[in-house]
């Protein structure tokens, strides 16, 4: 993806899986920004769900809302995440007590911030790169 009058490609960081969102977003960087904006703030959303459910023992909430998080990470190439939150929910699924999914539970709490950073970080990017060259 490059600005046609001076040809400064952008490259999404390795980070992510960048032929995907090639695919997904072709040229349209401003779309990639606004995805990536709207994905960070609705997983800032449903953390703290996360969380309570946890908290709570709702082992079907917690599931529910993991379910529903899922795709969010693929809209930023965060595949490898989506299908970690992907294994998690399967663990939700069969777990009997929510000590069976704590170690789980942890884990996804960790990879979710570190998402956000990278998604964060990406966010800066693209929008310099839109601010400069569209």
């Amino acid at each position: 993806m490059y600005n046609e009058d001076q040809k400064i490609a952008f490259y999404f960081s390795p980070e992510l899986d960048t032929a995907f969102l090639q695919e997904l977003y072709g040229d349209d960087l401003q779309q990639a920004e606004f995805v990536f904006e709207s994905t960070v703030q609705q997983l800032r959303n449903e953390l703290p769900l996360v969380e309570s459910r946890f908290h709570d023992g709702d082992i079907a909430g917690l599931k529910k809302v993991v379910h529903k998080m899922k795709p969010l990470f693929g809209y930023t190439g965060l595949n490898e995440t989506m299908q970690e939150f992907a294994s998690f929910e399967q663990v939700c699924a069969q777990a009997e007590t929510m000590a069976e999914a704590e170690s789980g539970f942890h884990h996804i709490i960790a990879i979710s911030l570190e998402a956000i950073k990278i998604a964060e970080n990406e966010i800066k990017r693209l929008k310099q790169y839109n601010t400069q060259y569209l």
